[in-house]
């Protein structure tokens, strides 16, 4: 085991791009990079040796649990949210539900995110809304910074607004209820598709925590010794500068807005910063979130 660079999947979108950094789903199915692994898949890993990839903790459970993204918005995204664990389930979707974390690696071109609902707004309220077409006045704009960090829980409406880079680290679903979409039209000519029934529904106006995945930032300014977790893999996603990691046998750099995967059974390795300084998100899945 050594740490593992995926080639990165670039979609274009209506509103932008995305990079898809570590994903493992069958359509968008990550290939190793770099190493005696490059050219297999993620999921060619997982299988390889469960518990030593992924963690003791997830031997038994089918679905790679997280992805990490880098959103780069030239538009609006579509007001949107994520349904729950749960409600994908009973609602028969195929994926779980989604709960997801920003990292502003550029601020919007006007400072602002919309992130939850003005206070006082209701789902009764909101649904008023939809019909008469008063969506934007229900929506809270959130003034935001370079290296702010945002959670996005199951249920939090939400919208990336133009200007803004992210990286993403959410659950491994791809399930969007669009609320509102600013009347765009898609590529097809024709409006494109909201789920306001689905949406209402799942709206959270409690806002609660992420419970599904951890993340710490840490700022290296010297080389640091680290052990991996047999119980859970990590990811480290560089947000400033550059690093290295390295092993007995593998050096490998990460640059900003990319990310690299640390199996369960890595073992030892270190961590130094190419130049003064570099900061990394570290993410560890949390096992309580998983259904197949």
């Amino acid at each position: 085991m050594y740490p593992i660079k995926f080639t990165s999947i670039i979609k274009e979108m209506i509103w932008g791009s995305e990079s898809w950094d570590i994903t493992c789903r069958p359509n968008e199915m990550g290939v190793i990079e770099n190493g005696e692994f490059a050219g297999e898949t993620c999921e060619w890993l997982c299988k390889k040796d469960r518990a030593a990839v992924i963690g003791k903790n997830f031997a038994g459970i089918e679905r790679f649990p997280l992805l990490v993204k880098i959103i780069n918005v030239r538009d609006s995204l579509s007001v949107q949210v994520h349904p729950s664990d749960e409600y994908a389930l009973a609602n028969g979707e195929t994926d779980t539900g989604k709960s997801e974390l920003w990292y502003v690696l550029k601020p919007p071109a006007d400072g602002h995110l919309i992130i939850g609902l003005k206070q006082g707004i209701t789902r009764e309220k909101l649904s008023d809304a939809c019909k008469n077409g008063t969506v934007e006045n229900c929506l809270n704009r959130r003034k935001v910074r370079r290296g702010d960090i945002i959670e996005i829980p199951a249920g939090l409406v939400h919208a990336l607004t133009p200007g803004t880079v992210v990286a993403e680290i959410q659950q491994n679903s791809d399930i969007t209820y669009r609320l509102y979409d600013f009347g765009r039209i898609g590529v097809d000519g024709m409006p494109r598709k909201l789920h306001v029934n689905d949406a209402l529904n799942v709206i959270d106006c409690e806002n609660s925590a992420i419970e599904h995945f951890t993340v710490e930032k840490q700022e290296i300014s010297a080389q640091i010794s680290v052990v991996s977790d047999v119980n859970a893999f990590s990811i480290y996603t560089c947000v400033e500068g550059s690093a290295i990691f390295e092993t007995p046998t593998h050096v490998v750099p990460l640059e900003t807005a990319r990310s690299v995967f640390i199996p369960a059974k890595l073992g030892a390795y270190i961590i130094r910063p190419q130049g003064n300084e570099a900061a990394l998100l570290k993410t560890t899945p949390i096992t309580n979130f998983c259904t197949d």
